[in-house]
Parts: structure tokens; C-alpha cells; sequence
């Protein structure tokens, strides 16, 4: 007979938090929808949240007392007994609109208000609550007006953990607004019934952690009722909720695990049908992901420096307001300003002249009946300055909810992270489309996954195995059981050639037909990759991951060739480089070229002097140049397999029948030639010859030396296939060209930063005289290169000796760009060794995948550039490896990414600084299916089978 385990109460969401919560408002969940502004939590939302038993409050912060009166009008009709609440935003610029919004909701019998924004107490708000008290025949004193205060600082919340200050309570008094009585019983009541601690949020935050904050909030009322003198019979325990960030089953669940009463919801719900914002707005939310939020300056208290937190991604809102907050604090007046930075605003923010917005001002502030504003202004040309400013930043808030198609770049859209969460949480769901977004079918998934996921914690407590989570809204893809390092993997066997997580990519696959009819080829590029099958085009990026145009999400161990280091949509990296812009676009000279300098001069051992340039192939041609100046010889050394750019002089070699200089029998030096080549470009200026084979080089060295002026190479051969020089090669390497007054070039265009700061040179202990770097330099996401060398070589740049030209050398962006990417690795030092961790596992499980299906495969190189051959032992030399593994690794690669993985072109796989463990498990979900479909699609290729 089986016994049960445990047994478990049914907890369901109509039972988390506090029942009193649910009694006093009339209401189903201790769960709430707080307001968004200029009513975006519209009424339409308060009535679908209060039809179904949850509470809901009207957003009536900016809105004309009519429209507000309007809108408590139509909720009454629908829901005369409630539940619904207004909110009440404070407005200590126009005390007048408070007064007049509190005296409506009172008139209207609105028993429900919201407070928030509040810094100190205003008269308006103690009014609406003492008004609404009265003494009941037990003595006890009856609550009519009902008020819930969102704090997000403990100093505000004693406010209302207390009664309302004597002084408010004489001035009501005095101006007739209430009764003795009503003062005495204020007297004894705190001002707040519930309080909302609010953590990060969108809109108005002060960005601070709930976990933190809610606590010291709880203690705070703790402490204040064992002091306070309210008599036994009047005594309330004011309830504390929670809010902001929360946009998930798990967010609510911790929230209730804090110890909230309540929890509440705000700008995730501007995603549902029935927000007051226009469609554009609700599609660029519902495609929000967690870091594109940014925060800004606030339309209402700008001169304060008050910020809003808001969606970043599709507008320039952000960047536009903190400008403009930029000019204010620097500047007295519009006078003062540049006339280029007027010229700035009125073509690019105002889209209009700024005497034309000041007109509009003035009109604006005699609708509202204060005339005093303008004439204080008129006194004050900052405060004129802010008022000016204050209009963009009043008017993004309705382009975003009007739609304005002609300023949708200049939408104010207030968004946290919790949006972001909430979009991966919905996703593979109906709800996934913002379309399918109802209020309360929102409220009730939640509420359902928390409740659904309290049930399981507690059984994962009591030991008790849970049953496999299953039921929708928990849309978590939990990882696959772990297998023992012995354990061969489990490969689904399919007769299909789609495997389950082959994607659909026939967006892809139309927009690269397109590409064929507009670029030759269908690309940028096709050096060394000249059949690519498809090519995958991407329209967003976060961290690791991009989305394709079918919306599939891949893996991204392409990184641009191994440029991109910084990762995608790295906030620290964009919002840097974004400052530096707002300061200076393109100048001859910027302030950021000696600190920028300094920094490369202390990290790169061959580095006493620097030069910058745009592109690889750039830096390469100056480093030669250099070398032919210093030693007064044209001719250079190269090397089978190494990468140099795209010229003439280093792209292909001679075949080796036409080789008059010593190279082994096996080496043949075989290239399919380029069209529109100089044919003697390569007989003229260079040796191509094999690598880490020193007696070559030597004997070459030894007899054309006259002719020799350097030696370039990589100094890890990465692009022709992950290869180490052997040991002592670049010692004797070096002595070989200083013997012989030739300059050793190390391009480290590649292995420059993505290796480590200092470059393969300083991981391997030795020092060129001249090196170039690119790619990664600047992080990847913008191009620069730079030559750095012995600062004897690098003078011959001295009054023109050698020509350096072009017109973005050293472009301020592009330093910036250095700039940060070096202070994001000195600030993160572990990052290499997290990178390289990480590649490790990668490869661990990619290796598994391939034997899983009888492949060989190995991987070799550095953890942060590494290169995989379809081969069982690792290649040694760059004419190591056959044609057919060569053929095989390029059918891995175009397999891969129909099942979302992005390998470099040429075999590589690369990292970047926002990998993460999740990354290794996306990467084994996906690798074993698509290895299973590269085994079948060789086994095609190659009849005879898969013998190397």
C-alpha cells in the first residue's frame, strides 16, 4: 500500500497574503494594479480589474480635473460599490489641482486613493482622509476614506505610519474643511491604512532594492505602534505591500516571502488591451527585454534632478532629456548657450524654433490660470530655461501615448525590468503577443504561478519530490538532468533530417535572397569563405544571444570575427560611449588620445608609442611601411595560414612551382589566385613561407636578408587553425631579426585584448618591435585599429618622415570606444578566466555531441579564440589538416546555425564578457541535434564514411 509522503494544504492565490487585505477592499487577491500617469491605467483597465473582484486604480497624475471627473464617472457606472481607487500624484508646483482632484473623488464617494510621489504631507491629502472619519458607537473609529501610500524611502513612510501633523490639521480646521470632531478622531488614526514599499520601478523610482527597503519599512511601524499613544481600541496595524520589479510568479512569490500583505503591479500592465497608450507603445514593451530600460530626467520636478525610469530601446527619449538636463545645469540661461547646441535642439529635439516653444509655454501655464509662472520666469532666464526644456520632456510622455508616428523616436515610455522579465516569461504563450494581454488575465497568472509555486517549495521542503512542473504560467525551460562525466549523452533518434530544435528561418531566407540581387555575393565579404549557403541576418542582440528575423534566438560564438568582446547590448559600454558623443562627435584632436595612450602603453609590453587607425588591414600596411623606412628594405616575410588583412601584398600566395626560395617538399603554398591583383605584388615585396619551422626561416633569412626589412605574423596562429609556436621559434625568431636589422611585427589584430590587455605577446613572454591591433581593441562594436611599437621605429612618424594619413585616425569615438573596453576588464579582472571557464564546458559538450554520433572532433587554441577540426587529434601545423576536414568543419558551422548556433567562419569560436553559465546550457540543448543532422549530411558527402 503506498503512503503518502507529506501532506499539504491547497494553496491557491486567494489565500496568499493578508485576508484583512482582501475583506476591507472587497477583493478576491490581496493583489492590486497600481496607477500609471496621464491615465494609462485607464478606466477601462479599472473597470475589466474590478468586474473581476480585483482592485484597480485610475491613473489621473497630468490630467485636467474634467477629464478625471469624466473617467470617475464611467467607473461609478460600472462599479458603483467598487473595488476602485484614484490616484492622487502630488504636485507641489500646482498645490491647487491636488486640492481640487481630492475634493472630486470625495464628492464622487471615490473611497479608495492611492498616494504617491509624496515627500512630505500636503493639505489636500490630509483632507481627503480626515473628512472621511467618524465615531462609531463602540467608540471605535470608522475608516470611509481609505488610503494606500507608495513610498520608496523609509523617511516618507513615518508620514504615514503616523498621524497627520498638528499644524495641516488647524489649517483644515481654520479653512473650514473639517469638523473639530474629525480633527480630534485624525488625531488618533495613522494617515495611511496600507502602505506600498516600492522598489525598482518604472516611471519615478528611486531605484531601490525591495528587499532592503520593504524590511526597514516593516520595522519602522513596528517601532512606531509600540511607541505611539493611540488608544487600544483605535489601534491599526497598518499593512505593508510590495511593489516594483515584479512581472513574475517568482517576483510575487518573493515579494510575499518578505512578508508583503499585498503585492502590486504597475507598468508591465501598459502592455494590455485596455492601457490608455497607443499600439506602438504596447508593441515596443511587449519586445522589451530586461536591461533596456534606462533613467532619465523627469518632466515634473526637472530642476530637482528627479528621475523617471523608462523603456531605452527603439527611442532616444533618455539621451535626449539627460542633454538637455546637461545644458541646464551648465548653462544660466538660452542665452548662454552655444548657438551650435541651439541650433542642435530646435532641429533635432524641439523639431522647432525655441521662441516658438515659449510662446506655447505661456499659453499653456494662462490655461492652467497661473500667469505667475510666466512672469517669474520672465525674471529668472534659468527658470525660463527649465520651462523651455520641461516642454519636450512633458510632451514625449503623449507622443508615446498618442502614437505619434512623427516622434516616435521621441517616446517617453515608463518601463522597468520588470517588463523585460515578464516578456520572457510569456514567451512561447498566447500572451506572448501583447494583443492576447488582459488586466486580469495577467493579475490571475501571476497570482496562479505564485500560489502554484509557494505549493512546490514547500513540498521541496518537507523533502517531498514534486510532481514535474507543468502548468502554465511557470515558463521556465528547466534544465536537462545532469549526466555523469562517463555517461555517453542522449541523442534523440529521428528519422527526419529536422531535429526538434532546427529552426524555421524563412524570414532569413527571403531577406538573403534579397541580398544576392544588391550586394555581389550576398554579402560584405568573402574572403576565405567563398559558398556560404545562408546567411543569417539579426536585428537585435543581448549579451550572448541574437534574434534572427523569424524571431529565433542563437548563440553568438561568432562575435564578429572576434571583435565584439563587450557583447551585445552591453549598458555600461553603450552608455559611455553615448556620453561621449553628447560631449564631442569628430574633431582633429580629443582629450581622450594621451589618457588612451597611456593606458596602452602600460599594459602592451612592446608599447612605448601608439598610433591609431580605422581597420586591420590599415594598421598592417602602416606597421610595413614602418619596417621599409626603418631598415631601408622593401621586402617582408609572411606565413602560410596567417591573416593580414585585405591587400594586395598579403591576401594569397605563389604556387610553389614558382617558389625560388627554400620551402619543404610537402608545403605546397596553393591558393585560388584573386581577380584584379598587381600579379607581381606578391614576387615584389614578400616571402611566404611555412610556419614555426625555424630552419626555413633561417635559411630564407640568411640569404635575402639585404632584401628583408620584417617579419609579420601572428604570434598565435588563430585564423589558420589555433595553433601555438613551438617552443623557442619567436625567441630565435626575434634574434634571427636583429641580427639582420629586420622589424618583427607581431598582428595581433586578433589576439590583441581578446587574449588579455597586453596581447599574445605578453602571454607568451616575447616582445616585438612593432605590433597592430584591432578588432577587439575598442570592444567591437565600432572600428579602430592601432600600431604600437619601440619608440625609435614609431618617431620615423616625426614631421612627416612617413606617411600616416587619414581622416578617422584616432576619431574620438573610436578612442572612447578603447578607452572603456579597457576600463571594463581592469574593473572586472576576473573576466578571462570566466570567459575561458565557460569556453571550456562549451567544448567539453561539443566534443561529447560529436562522439555521441561517431564524429571526431577536436578543440584547440585559447579559451577566449578557440578553433575546432573535425579530426581526433589537435592540428599542429596549418597544412596539418585535409581539404575534407576542412569541407567538414564548414558543414558543422552552416548546420549549426539552423539550430541557433553562430560559429566564425574559418572553424573559431569565440566569447565576450557577458557569457554566462546559461550560455553553456542553451549550447548543449541545442549542439546534440545538431551534430545528429552533421553526421547525416557527411554520411551523404562522403559515401565511403568518415575515416580521416
Amino acid at each position: 500500500m503506498n503512503q503518502a509522503k507529506a501532506h499539504l494544504s491547497a494553496i491557491t492565490a486567494g489565500s496568499l497574503g493578508d485576508a484583512a487585505f482582501r475583506a476591507d477592499y472587497g477583493v478576491d487577491y490581496a493583489y492590486y494594479v497600481g496607477a500609471m500617469a496621464n491615465g494609462i491605467h485607464s478606466e477601462e483597465m479599472v473597470i475589466a480589474l474590478g468586474s473581476q473582484r480585483i482592485l484597480g486604480i485610475f491613473g489621473s497624475g497630468g490630467l485636467h480635473i474634467p477629464r478625471i471627473a469624466e473617467a470617475i464617472s464611467r467607473i461609478r457606472q460600472v462599479l458603483p460599490e467598487g473595488p476602485f481607487g484614484v490616484n492622487l500624484l502630488h504636485n507641489p508646483g500646482n498645490p491647487e489641482w491636488e486640492m481640487a482632484c481630492v475634493r472630486l473623488c470625495i464628492e464622487n464617494q471615490v473611497r479608495v486613493i492611492e498616494a504617491s510621489a509624496y515627500i512630505n504631507l500636503s493639505p489636500a491629502l490630509v483632507y481627503y482622509r480626515a473628512s472621511g472619519l467618524a465615531q462609531q458607537p463602540d467608540g471605535t473609529i470608522l475608516r470611509r476614506h481609505r488610503l494606500i501610500a507608495k513610498v520608496s524611502r523609509r523617511e516618507v513612510a513615518q508620514h504615514f505610519l503616523c498621524p497627520p501633523p498638528e499644524n495641516l490639521l488647524q489649517k483644515l480646521l481654520t479653512d473650514g474643511l473639517i469638523t473639530a470632531e474629525q480633527a480630534e478622531l485624525a488625531r488618533q488614526v495613522s494617515m495611511a491604512d496600507d502602505i506600498t514599499v516600492e522598489g525598482d520601478s518604472g516611471g519615478h523610482t528611486d531605484q531601490g532594492v525591495l528587499a532592503c527597503i520593504f524590511r526597514s519599512v516593516v520595522h519602522l511601524r513596528d517601532e512606531i505602534a509600540v511607541k505611539s499613544p493611540i488608544q487600544d481600541q483605535n489601534r491599526y496595524q497598518v499593512r505593508i505591500g510590495a511593489a516594483g520589479g515584479l512581472g513574475t510568479p517568482h517576483a510575487i512569490l518573493a515579494a510575499f516571502a518578505l512578508g508583503a500583505a499585498y503585492v502590486v503591479t504597475g507598468s508591465v500592465n501598459q502592455s494590455c488591451v485596455e492601457a490608455g497608450t497607443s499600439a506602438a507603445v504596447k508593441k515596443m514593451l511587449g519586445q522589451a527585454r530586461i536591461s533596456d530600460v534606462a533613467t532619465a530626467p523627469s518632466a515634473d520636478m526637472f530642476e530637482l534632478g528627479a528621475k523617471v525610469q523608462v523603456l531605452k530601446q527603439g527611442s532616444m527619449y533618455a539621451v535626449r532629456a539627460q542633454k538637455l538636463y546637461n545644458l541646464y545645469k551648465q548653462y544660466d540661461s538660452l542665452d548662454d548657450l552655444p548657438e551650435q547646441e541651439i541650433t542642435l535642439l530646435e532641429k533635432q529635439v524641439f523639431h522647432q524654433p525655441l521662441a516658438a516653444i515659449w510662446q506655447q509655454t505661456i499659453s499653456y501655464f494662462h490655461t492652467l490660470n497661473q500667469p505667475d509662472t510666466i512672469t517669474k520666469a520672465e525674471k529668472q532666464p534659468k527658470k525660463k530655461m527649465a520651462l523651455i526644456f520641461q516642454w519636450y520632456l512633458g510632451q514625449s510622455s503623449r507622443w508615446a501615448i498618442t502614437g505619434d508616428p512623427a516622434r516616435n523616436m521621441d517616446y517617453q515610455i515608463w518601463c522597468g525590468s520588470a517588463m523585460g522579465a515578464m516578456n520572457e516569461w510569456l514567451k512561447g504563450t498566447p500572451f506572448e503577443a501583447v494583443e492576447n494581454r488582459r488586466v486580469s488575465d495577467i493579475a490571475r497568472l501571476l497570482m496562479d504561478g505564485a500560489a502554484s509555486l509557494a505549493r512546490t517549495a514547500l513540498l521541496e521542503l518537507l523533502n517531498v519530490v514534486s510532481p514535474e512542473n507543468s502548468v502554465f504560467p511557470e515558463h521556465i525551460d528547466s534544465p536537462e538532468q545532469k549526466q555523469e562525466s562517463d555517461q555517453k549523452p542522449k541523442v534523440r533518434s529521428k528519422e527526419s533530417m529536422d531535429a526538434s530544435t532546427k529552426l524555421c528561418l524563412d524570414n532569413s531566407k527571403g531577406f538573403y535572397k534579397k541580398c544576392w540581387d544588391l550586394m555581389p555575393g550576398g554579402s560584405h565579404y568573402n574572403f576565405g569563405d567563398p559558398e556560404r549557403p545562408l546567411v543569417i541576418p539579426f536585428n537585435r542582440g543581448d549579451k550572448s544571444r541574437v534574434w534572427d528575423l523569424d524571431g529565433n534566438e542563437h548563440l553568438d560564438l561568432f562575435c564578429k570575427f572576434g571583435a565584439l568582446l563587450v557583447g551585445h547590448h552591453n549598458e555600461a559600454y553603450n552608455s559611455s560611449l553615448i556620453e561621449y558623443m553628447n560631449k564631442v562627435t569628430s574633431v582633429d584632436t580629443c582629450d581622450l588620445e594621451v589618457g588612451v595612450c597611456e593606458t596602452m602603453v602600460k599594459h602592451i609590453p612592446c608599447a612605448e608609442m601608439v598610433r591609431f587607425c580605422l581597420s586591420g588591414t590599415e594598421a598592417v600596411q602602416n606597421a610595413l611601411r614602418l619596417a621599409r623606412a626603418f631598415t631601408g628594405k622593401n621586402r617582408f616575410i609572411r606565413f602560410h595560414g596567417h591573416y593580414h588583412g585585405n591587400a594586395d601584398n598579403i591576401m594569397g600566395w605563389r604556387k610553389k612551382q614558382d617558389l625560388t626560395y627554400p620551402v619543404p617538399e610537402q608545403f605546397s603554398g596553393d591558393l585560388l589566385d584573386t581577380l584584379g591583383r598587381d600579379p607581381n605584388v606578391i614576387t615584389d615585396q614578400s616571402f611566404m613561407l611555412p610556419w614555426n619551422d625555424i630552419d626555413i626561416l633561417t635559411e630564407t633569412v640568411e640569404r635575402y636578408h639585404d632584401e628583408i626589412g620584417a617579419v609579420l605574423m601572428e604570434p598565435l596562429c588563430i585564423n589558420g587553425g589555433g595553433i601555438f609556436p613551438v617552443e623557442g621559434y619567436l625567441e630565435k625568431t626575434k634574434a634571427l631579426c636583429e641580427k639582420y636589422n629586420i622589424v618583427l611585427i607581431f598582428d595581433e589584430i586578433i589576439t590583441g585584448v581578446r587574449l588579455g590587455l597586453g596581447g599574445a605577446q605578453k602571454i607568451l613572454g616575447v616582445t616585438p618591435h612593432l605590433a597592430t591591433f584591432g578588432k577587439a581593441l575598442g570592444g567591437g562594436a565600432l572600428p579602430i585599429s592601432a600600431i604600437a611599437g619601440r619608440r625609435d621605429i614609431m618617431n620615423l612618424y616625426t614631421r612627416g618622415k612617413v606617411i600616416h594619413a587619414g581622416t578617422f585616425n584616432g576619431y574620438p569615438l573610436g578612442l572612447a570606444a578603447i578607452q572603456t573596453t579597457f576600463r571594463l576588464i581592469e574593473q572586472d579582472p576576473g573576466c578571462y578566466d570566466r570567459m575561458g571557464d565557460i569556453m571550456r564546458q562549451i567544448s567539453n559538450v561539443f566534443v561529447k555531441a560529436a562522439k555521441a554520433v561517431d564524429l571526431p572532433l577536436v578543440v584547440q587554441g585559447m579559451p577566449t579564440a578557440l578553433v575546432y577540426h573535425s579530426q581526433d587529434t589537435p592540428v599542429m601545423s596549418t597544412e596539418g589538416y585535409s581539404d575534407k576536414v576542412k569541407f567538414c568543419d564548414i558543414i558543422i558551422r552552416e548546420i549549426a546555425k539552423r539550430y541557433g548556433i553562430q560559429f566564425s567562419p574559418l572553424s573559431r569560436m569565440y566569447p565576450n564578457l557577458l557569457m554566462s553559465q546559461d550560455d553553456v546550457r542553451f549550447f548543449e540543448e541545442r549542439i546534440f541535434d545538431a551534430m545528429e543532422n552533421v553526421r547525416k549530411v557527411i554520411d551523404i558527402a562522403f559515401k565511403e564514411g568518415t575515416g580521416r
